[in-house]
């Protein structure tokens, strides 16, 4: 019976820590009420290595994204400004009803990626 409160603990501490990982921000980095597009927001969190971002159309999470895309590894955003950045690229193609990938190129026009 130890046993098994000892894993109950160590499976509610592994809970806890992973949604401290992955906690949102306050940071609004950008709201579009667009009739055409819908309600679309961003917001940045804070990852175990950095920074990602969430992308909402009306309410409804359409992207989640706590790696830099388009290079190689998971590693996150080296700051939340980086994240803003490509945030926000990803918002304004999906107002022009454009894909919303990264490529490394965009990336690069970011200051994000060598």
């Amino acid at each position: 019976s130890t046993f098994i409160i000892i894993i109950i603990i160590a499976s509610v501490l592994s809970s806890l820590l992973k949604s401290c990982r992955n906690r949102t921000s306050d940071k609004l980095v950008s709201e579009n009420k667009h009739p055409g597009n819908g309600n679309i927001i961003a917001r940045t969190f804070k990852t175990g290595d950095g920074w990602g971002y969430t992308v909402y159309i009306n309410d409804k999470l359409f992207i989640k994204q706590s790696c830099i895309p388009a290079i190689e590894g998971n590693s996150g955003f080296a700051s939340e400004e980086d994240a803003i950045k490509v945030a926000t690229l990803v918002v304004n193609k999906i107002k022009q009803h454009e894909i919303p990938a990264v490529r490394l190129n965009e990336l690069q026009q970011c200051g994000i990626a060598k």
